[in-house]
């Protein structure tokens, strides 16, 4: 699964972390290459526990349901609602 840069580096080893619409998994090990984390952990879909966990958004690295895309933010020559 892919989750954003900014879960990765937030997340530690031993960390219980929300995986939202899935479940709370606990970090066992987290690796930096390069650039890109990869986090390895164990989902406990039994634990029902989601207060006072981080809640990372996720989507599946599914080749064949994954496209890139480009996202281009305009905040800054936007000025009204």
């Amino acid at each position: 699964m892919f989750i954003e840069k900014e879960d990765a580096e937030s997340a530690t080893e031993g960390e219980k972390v929300t995986l939202m619409k899935w479940g709370n998994i606990t970090i066992s090990k987290k690796e930096k290459t390069g650039d890109l984390w990869t986090l390895y952990g164990k989902l406990d879909l039994d634990d029902k526990d989601f207060k006072k966990t981080k809640k990372f958004t996720w989507i599946a690295a599914d080749p064949e349901s994954t496209i890139d895309i480009v996202v281009a933010e305009y905040d800054h020559l936007i000025t009204k609602r």
